[in-house]
């Protein structure tokens, strides 16, 4: 095989040409390089998502829990449709167990419970003057049509304009009659008043999150009764099953 040699002189003359080629790239010095403009800041809206704090009273929530009742069901609704057809279901086990030719275990033996726990099925909460204050029946047919809610629109919700709750009745009768139990998840709560402060906002106008904070602090005061505000609607389900209440989702 062919020998590949150099030898000292080349090697030499070489090194030299390379030395001074690389005298004539290098860069010049940082001071002599003009400092580049700082690029604008990419324009943004304000945040005006994100949870919104409460105070949560955990010895209410366990009370709620602990009342004594020898049968315990809790309902989880994902969707507005879910959360109607929660208190259907609530009612059906209600009757079955205190119908003298069903369980026949009497009044008062049945703790039945639900948890509204995603987007928004947190609206079945809200009594009727803040329905009728707000386009609420508009606002959750938009919010369906946008997220692509696999579920059909509730009827009733979706009718314009709506000026009262359509489940509103049945929810207060289960609470008056029978003691039933309703928790709504702050997490959804929150980003439903994030969502609806911009849908109510003026056309035109930036939604703060000092309005988000009020809308939210609003729909809390306007809750049907026997309505609990938890952290997470998902650690609510969780609780309430360590409470011995067995879950159904609707």
């Amino acid at each position: 095989m062919e020998r590949f040699d150099v030898s000292r002189r080349a090697f030499v003359a070489g090194a030299t040409v390379f030395a001074a080629a690389g005298a004539t790239t290098r860069a010049a010095p940082a001071a002599d390089v003009p400092a580049a403009a700082p690029s604008p800041a990419a324009s943004s809206a304000p945040d005006v998502g994100g949870v919104v704090p409460f105070t949560f009273d955990v010895a209410a929530f366990s009370a709620v829990l602990n009342r004594p009742y020898p049968h315990r069901q809790l309902v989880s609704a994902k969707s507005f449709a879910d959360a109607s057809d929660a208190l259907a279901f609530m009612q059906n086990s209600l009757n079955a167990y205190s119908d003298p030719i069903g369980f026949n275990a009497g009044p008062q033996s049945f703790h039945a419970a639900a948890v509204l726990y995603h987007g928004p099925s947190v609206l079945l909460a809200l009594d009727d003057p803040l329905w009728a204050k707000y386009p609420i029946g508009a606002l959750l047919a938009k919010w369906n049509a946008e997220s692509g809610t696999a579920k059909p629109v509730d009827a009733k919700a979706a009718e314009k304009p709506v000026t009262a709750n359509p489940h509103g009745a049945a929810y207060r009768d289960l609470v008056a009659k029978h003691g039933a139990s309703f928790f709504v998840c702050n997490n959804a709560l929150s980003g439903v008043a994030a969502y609806a402060a911009k849908q109510f906002a003026p056309a035109g106008t930036t939604v703060t999150r000092d309005q988000v904070v009020a809308l939210h602090a609003e729909m809390v005061a306007h809750f049907l009764p026997g309505t609990l505000l938890v952290p997470a609607g998902v650690a609510a389900i969780n609780a309430a099953q360590e409470a011995k209440f067995t879950l159904l989702v609707a």
